[in-house]
């Protein structure tokens, strides 16, 4: 038997115009699996579904168990990945999996639960600015980013920020993301030299973090949620395709295969995980991966 479709585009359409070109985000959902989000931050202007949000805590036996309903950010890392998001995708809806606690610092387990939740919840893109490095939990999040990859979830994870290898960040089925050296936050490349496969803003970007206030800070956590935003404005352009078809347009829109033989301003140098300029910048590691950390500034954005 031979499936006709009634049309399919070439790559020479790919442009970003015709990507996200007038795309706000809505109508598309977003997990951000972290340390919880202060839904009412001002830089989230009520764009946090606070309701639905989801916290995993271990219980007595040690085993990672769901718990319903509003939670806080217990560190702050959450709040910004959100406000990433909130800030090139306004009316993407972001729903809060809280996996890590104070000190940002959580179980692979509960991280393995709280993805497993967004997966079974059906959610359009998944954050991911965190990551084991535990080799014995990496089939049980290979199986799980699979799981996401068929059930047309887009996983978006940040590589690790200092050079060892993290989970789920080396897998094929997720969009694995570094930094570059952009100040525009639609401006990315892609790199060459898997597995990470996207370079991202993430070196001193003002973030909205914990009670209400602003940080400047570096890393790969900020590289993802840029371009977990740019999916979600591909998927509320286009909700029909798969995750394979979204990681081909953000391979065609990406500014250096863009710019392909013409005088471009050099991407940065990466290595095979990250991206060198992260690493004397990273100052927080968490039993999950390696996160940032950042200093806090005035209440309003800095500019």
């Amino acid at each position: 038997m031979v499936l006709r479709l009634p049309g399919a585009m070439s790559l020479e359409d790919l442009s970003p115009e015709w990507a996200f070109g007038g795309s706000s985000g809505a109508g598309v959902r977003v997990a951000v699996v972290d340390s919880g989000v202060e839904a009412g931050h001002p830089a989230l202007e009520g764009c946090v579904d606070e309701g639905a949000g989801v916290a995993v805590e271990m219980d007595a036996g040690g085993e990672p168990r769901i718990v319903s309903g509003p939670h806080g950010d217990s560190f702050g890392h959450g709040t910004a990945c959100a406000g990433i998001i909130h800030a090139i995708a306004p009316q993407a809806r972001i729903t809060s999996v809280k996996v890590l606690g104070p000190g940002l610092v959580g179980k692979a387990a509960a991280f393995s639960r709280g993805l497993g939740w967004a997966i079974e919840a059906g959610f359009d893109v998944v954050n991911l600015s965190l990551g084991t490095t535990r080799r014995d939990w990496a089939l049980a999040f290979y199986e799980l980013c699979d799981q996401a990859y068929f059930r047309n979830t887009v996983v978006v994870t940040a590589a690790n920020n200092v050079e060892r290898v993290s989970y789920p960040s080396m897998f094929g089925s997720v969009v694995s993301v570094a930094c570059n050296l952009a100040t525009d936050p639609l401006r990315y490349h892609w790199n060459p030299d898997p597995p990470t496969e996207l370079l991202a803003r993430g070196i001193d970007v003002a973030v909205p973090w914990k009670g209400g206030g602003w940080i400047r800070s570096t890393g790969n956590s900020y590289a993802a949620p840029h371009i977990a935003a740019i999916a979600a404005l591909v998927k509320s352009k286009h909700p029909e395709l798969r995750p394979f078809q979204l990681k081909t347009v953000l391979w065609a829109t990406a500014a250096n295969v863009r710019e392909a033989g013409e005088r471009a301003a050099p991407a940065g140098r990466l290595s095979r995980i990250m991206h060198p300029a992260t690493v004397a910048s990273a100052r927080a590691t968490s039993a999950l991966g390696a996160l940032p950390g950042g200093q806090p500034l005035a209440r309003k954005p800095p500019r």
